[in-house]
């Protein structure tokens, strides 16, 4: 068995602009299907502490089912899909109407930028802000990050060059979270998961503090890692279990 392609891998040999170096990476990464199981094994055995709690990686996802289960059909949509197009359709109107050539990425890494403490409304309308006046209604890092994504040249990916641009868009969120809702929205159906505020209120199963939504990369790994063995569990893409259980949590909370 071999595991799915993550950011860090692309972000590994994407400067390089090869995508064989991309293919030998990934070969070199291969182990086998019982090391994989072994290592999941492992996985569940491990807890991790969120401030000054402790959480099982069993109890987590108990309570990411647990959200899951009360779902709504309407709200098994196929969310990410339809930010994705939002930033397709965002990108053809400013061509079309205005003759500026901003990718569908730069929108998608836009609205990335300027996602925290946002609701999602909230959000697309502060990066059309953005977009068209350089100014919105978001903290100063934030719109920095934005207008440097704004700025970025060579958006139309001829040539190869989409793993370069991801790359830059990512190193200029840096964020964990901003990351992954980036890459998330650009790529759909791909892997990786976006753990925002309400994704750890879902895991630890209450509205999480200021202090415990700061997570670091290794407890903002071990939840996501919690959400990809639940999504595995139900046969969904693991972003696809988020955005479910993060439209869920909004009607119950």
């Amino acid at each position: 068995m071999t595991p799915s392609l993550t950011l860090s891998d692309i972000e590994n040999v994407a400067i390089s602009k090869n995508l064989e170096a991309l293919k030998g990476h990934l070969r070199a990464k291969k182990f086998t299907s019982e090391q994989f199981h072994t290592k999941q094994e492992k996985l569940k055995m491990k807890k991790i502490t969120i401030n000054t709690k402790e959480y099982s990686r069993t109890k987590i996802k108990n309570n990411i089912l647990r959200v899951y289960d009360v779902a709504l059909h309407k709200e098994k949509n196929d969310w990410y899909q339809e930010a994705n197009d939002f930033g397709s359709q965002v990108s053809k109107f400013l061509f079309d109407y205005t003759g500026r050539d901003v990718s569908k990425c730069q929108v998608l890494g836009i609205v990335s930028a300027l996602s925290p403490l946002k609701e999602w409304s909230k959000n697309k309308d502060l990066a059309l802000d953005l977009i068209y006046s350089g100014d919105c209604g978001h903290m100063q890092r934030n719109k920095q990050k934005a207008l440097d994504i704004l700025s970025l040249k060579g958006s139309d990916f001829r040539d190869g060059d989409q793993m370069v641009y991801d790359f830059k868009i990512r190193k200029i969120l840096n964020g964990d979270k901003t990351k992954r809702f980036y890459s998330n929205m650009v790529y759909p159906s791909g892997g990786g998961v976006t753990v925002d505020r309400h994704a750890i209120a879902i895991a630890i199963g209450r509205t999480a503090t200021e202090k415990e939504q700061a997570l670091s990369s290794k407890q903002y790994q071990f939840l996501e890692d919690c959400y990809i063995m639940v999504a595995n569990q139900l046969g969904l893409v693991p972003l696809h279990l988020q955005s479910i259980t993060w439209q869920a949590w909004k009607r119950i909370k």
